[in-house]
């Protein structure tokens, strides 16, 4: 598949899975969080096959409240030890209407294998209802979140 095509004089851009993953090509994964609000530690995204450098988080409330949650802070790497979005900021007080939301921009690299977890803390099994969205770019050609 030919990375652009011509429709008459302008220029469209294909984008294929094999031009997500080359280095430096800007990319975007969303995953829906439908896990009791006291779950603990639940796996969001797994950097596969090479290295991702994270550019942005965004933690998205869908629904108007969480009454059970605590906290929903946003971590990475081996053994959580980057942390994204803190315990101060994801809260229900942070996340308790549609379309409130708490993000974080930077940059981490993080090799393949490694994790983005959210820490699902509350006092009772509600479940969630936000979407985590992750800005990224393949740091080596092949390199995603999954």
């Amino acid at each position: 598949m030919a990375l652009f095509s011509s429709i008459g004089t302008t220029t469209v851009n294909q984008r294929s899975q094999t031009y997500d993953r080359l280095a430096g090509v800007d990319a975007v994964i969303e995953v829906s969080i439908t896990a009791a609000l006291n779950a603990g530690v639940t796996t969001v995204a797994t950097v596969t096959t090479q290295p991702c450098i994270i550019k942005g988080i965004v933690v998205h409330a869908d629904t108007a409240a969480h009454a059970d949650m605590t906290t929903a802070a946003i971590k990475g790497g081996a053994s959580q030890v980057v942390t994204f979005i803190t315990t101060t900021d994801a809260t229900e007080a942070n996340l308790n209407a549609v379309d409130k939301q708490v993000s974080w921009d930077g940059v981490a690299r993080f090799a393949a294998t490694k994790t983005i977890i959210v820490d699902l803390q509350g006092s009772g099994s509600t479940a969630a209802d936000l979407t985590i969205s992750i800005y990224y770019c393949a740091a080596v050609d092949g390199g995603y979140l999954a």
